[in-house]
């Protein structure tokens, strides 16, 4: 954007910046550093770890396919167990073919040790033949017969033992069942423990070097075998089927109690992922030193950074705050302002030119007050003096049109209020008056004018309470008055000319003024002002020369913002009905003990 220009940098942030641009990149570079060894002690570890997983799960895959194998052929070729649904149960081919098939049973499952119960079962008859492992006790062996029996009256379909190996549990472990249907009313099966086909791999978490867990379930994050009991819920409450599956393809880091690696095999017999989890910490501890460095080298660089600020601070930034506030104090009128004493030389001869350069600007600048206010004393008395005439010719044109008429006792009453208003007017010695005498004088003015019309003339003054004794210069309203009278008086609106004089305080959203000070409103109903007019006199107003029209108004603003030092506006507008509204904004207040105190 065109004429956009960037704030400057102040010193302590180009210190502040000049420290980050040296120490940032070497942090940088150390952290990145310990990143890059981690990630490569990861991924070296996740490899070494996937050969060892690929190497385990091919062996229970190999297991798992021999058993299999053995059941298709037993169901292909076994002739006993063909036989068992077409004897007649009790009959003596029934009974040799029953203790046939047990007899085979016992031998296969002395050669497939992994399978902890071989079994043939004859749908016609439901009876079921078992062939247990010598691990297995007679409970455990009468708990698997009857699971195997919901199993086998549940029937082929989708997803169960007969379409492949199937997960199942019992009393809170899990095992893989398979089953192989003849096709003759007769089936061969196997039931394989995980947590025994697992028992190799369990030494890795005694050893506290990692956990190895098989997963599986419809959610693909169920542990099937033995884990730690708070590892084994939180890997069911976090869900680690996505972090197993992007860890079949290199590694992940799972959030579980700690940081874990992650790596998985997926099986090829069942579904189901052998997964290795191990701790990021036990991973990381051959690397002491870097992570020392990691965590210690931005503290340090931290503390640096705080001691060397302080020392700025304390040998270059207080004393140019120093200068630079004792700097925005002369600029903003304050001459008093003087440095202390520094401990550099190069700031003892900075405060020594500034203190100088202070004293002599004040003597200076005292010497020009002096001489303005008295240049401003003398044109204050010549404008109230040049106003003076004005007032002095209207009062004789007055005094003069009531004697035509021969009013003795009106003109009695008009010479007493003529007193009082020209002892007000001659009197160039009063620099200030408050409001009350102020409308005292303008009382006299207008009761003069209520004699010369007493039927087409009406006057009223509103003062807020302890606004009386309000300061201002003498004169300050009555030229107002005065042009409502010359300029505005009206009957053609069928009723008397109305002119209300109010002053109030000024609120916070208060015009003519700024918040705090008074305004005083002159408002008439007579003919108000002509189109444009009233914008010409607000121009007038703060024009530097009086010009040769409206020389009243001019001088009552001049004089005012001479009197008080500060805002004065003087604001014209139509009222909302008819006639004219003239508001004189003055500042704060202040009444006559204050001023005089001052």
């Amino acid at each position: 954007m065109k004429g956009f220009r960037l704030p400057q940098a102040t010193l302590r942030t180009r210190l502040i910046i000049g420290f980050a641009v040296v120490t940032a990149p070497l942090v940088i570079l150390l952290l990145w550093n310990n990143l890059y060894s981690t990630t490569v002690v990861r991924s070296q570890v996740a490899q070494s770890n996937r050969s060892l997983l690929t190497m385990y799960m091919n062996d229970m895959d190999k297991v798992l396919e021999e058993i299999q194998n053995y059941l298709f052929k037993t169901a292909e070729q076994n002739r006993d167990l063909l036989s068992l649904s077409q004897n007649e149960r009790g009959g003596w081919d029934y009974y040799r073919a029953k203790t046939q098939m047990a007899a085979d049973l016992g031998v296969n499952s002395n050669y497939y040790e992994a399978a902890d119960v071989l079994f043939a079962y004859s749908s016609k008859y439901d009876d079921l033949f078992v062939s247990q492992q010598q691990s297995v006790s007679f409970q455990r062996k009468r708990d698997i017969q009857s699971r195997l029996h919901e199993i086998l009256k549940a029937g082929a379909g989708a997803d169960t033992p007969f379409s492949g190996w199937t997960v199942t549990e019992l009393n809170g472990s899990h095992a893989l069942v398979r089953i192989v249907d003849t096709g003759y009313g007769s089936a061969a099966g196997a039931w394989v423990d995980l947590d025994r086909l697992m028992k190799p791999l369990h030494a890795l978490g005694e050893s506290g070097k990692g956990e190895a867990v098989l997963l599986g379930g419809h959610s693909g994050s169920l542990p099937l075998t033995t884990l730690k009991a708070g590892l084994r819920d939180e890997l069911q409450a976090t869900g680690a089927a996505a972090d197993t599956e992007a860890a079949a393809g290199a590694y992940t880091i799972a959030k579980l109690p700690q940081p874990y690696l992650l790596v998985a095999q997926p099986s090829r017999m069942a579904g189901m992922r052998l997964v290795l989890l191990v701790p990021e910490k036990s991973l990381l501890e051959g690397l002491p030193y870097f992570r020392y460095l990691t965590y210690t080298v931005p503290v340090l660089a931290a503390i640096l950074l705080a001691m060397y600020l302080y020392y700025l601070q304390r040998a270059v930034v207080v004393p140019m705050h120093r200068l630079i506030k004792g700097m925005r104090k002369i600029r903003s009128g304050d001459l008093s302002a003087r440095l202390p004493d520094s401990r550099l030389p190069e700031f003892v001869t900075i405060n020594e030119t500034f203190n100088g350069m202070a004293s002599q600007i004040e003597h200076l600048k005292i010497d020009i007050y002096e001489e303005q206010i008295r240049t401003q004393k003398a044109e204050l008395k010549h404008l109230q003096a040049q106003i003076q005439p004005h007032f002095f010719m209207n009062s004789l044109n007055i005094v003069y049109q009531l004697a035509q008429i021969r009013s003795f006792d009106i003109i009695q009453s008009i010479a007493l209020h003529l007193v009082r208003y020209f002892r007000f007017t001659i009197n160039t010695a009063a620099a200030s008056v408050t409001i009350h005498q102020e409308l005292e004088h303008i009382r006299d003015y207008l009761t003069i004018q209520k004699h010369r019309f007493p039927e087409t003339l009406e006057f009223d003054f509103k003062v807020e309470a302890g606004l009386e004794n309000y300061l201002l210069p003498p004169l300050s309203i009555q030229p107002i008055v005065e042009n409502a009278m010359v300029h505005g008086f009206s009957t053609s609106g069928g009723g008397p000319f109305r002119i209300l004089i109010a002053v109030s305080r000024n609120g916070a959203s208060g015009e003519g003024a700024a918040a705090g000070g008074i305004r005083i409103d002159v408002a008439d109903n007579g003919k108000g002002f002509a189109p444009g007019m009233a914008e010409r006199l607000a121009a007038r107003v703060e024009e530097q020369e009086p010009g040769e029209r409206h020389v009243g108004l001019w001088n009552v603003a001049r004089r005012c913002r001479l009197f008080y030092g500060a805002a004065v506006s003087l604001k014209f507008e139509n009222g909302a009905e008819r006639g004219a509204l003239v508001t004189l904004g003055l500042p704060e207040e202040q009444d006559a003990d204050n001023r005089q105190a001052g």
